[in-house]
């Protein structure tokens, strides 16, 4: 079930010299309930040792860590769900190697892609970039609301959009049919990091249609 509006992508060297585990404790003590730990340089045992403190911290805050990727750690640590690329394996047959119940989000970056992840059983996806961003140049130009409320209506999956979002911006993701939004720079900062989740947790609530 995605129980949240606000999927919080991790990247340890934006928040550098701030631990990972420090900037997760921060940000799960304002009320956000669903992390995507996105740290593509590890290997399994660096990840695994990354994630294990994490994904308890999560736990018992009752929140969701989705492991981007790799289907042993997240296994391995009990992960609440596994995050995939636009072109990675497939939604079922992740479930089939993790278990059933996991949760499968996808990124996507068009309508093609968010059908054939919907048909495979995916349970939610990020749409980018939504907004020009700097992290994300080599996903083409920005696709603006327009477009994202265009996809949002044909598919019947959450659609979290993701890419240059400010909290300033959450609201006209909303209002082109968002259920939430992704977010990695605006929060992943080794300052006043509970402060800038804080923001979008606000601006969510604030623009709840």
């Amino acid at each position: 079930m995605i129980d949240f509006n606000l999927y919080i992508i991790t990247n340890r060297h934006l928040c550098a010299p701030k631990p990972l585990l420090t900037v997760v404790s921060e940000i799960l003590d304002v009320g956000v309930k669903a992390i995507q730990l996105r740290e593509k340089d590890l290997d399994d045992v660096a990840l695994f040792k990354l994630a294990k403190p994490i994904s308890d911290l999560c736990r018992t805050n009752n929140a969701h860590l989705f492991i981007n990727t790799n289907i042993k750690v997240a296994v391995d640590i009990g992960a609440a769900g596994i995050h995939l690329p636009d072109t990675d394996i497939c939604v079922d047959i992740v479930k089939a190697e993790s278990d059933s119940d996991v949760l499968i989000g996808c990124s996507i970056h068009g309508v093609d892609a968010a059908k054939k992840r919907e048909a495979e059983g995916a349970d939610f996806i990020t749409h980018s970039p939504i907004y020009p961003t700097a992290t994300k140049p080599q996903y083409g130009p920005a696709v603006g609301v327009g477009n994202l409320a265009k996809l949002v209506k044909q598919v019947n999956l959450p659609v979290f959009a993701l890419g240059g979002i400010t909290s300033a911006r959450v609201g006209e993701c909303l209002e082109a049919g968002a259920s939430g939004v992704a977010v990695m720079s605006g929060v992943m900062s080794p300052i006043d990091t509970a402060q800038r989740a804080q923001e979008y947790l606000s601006a969510l609530c604030d623009n709840h249609i």
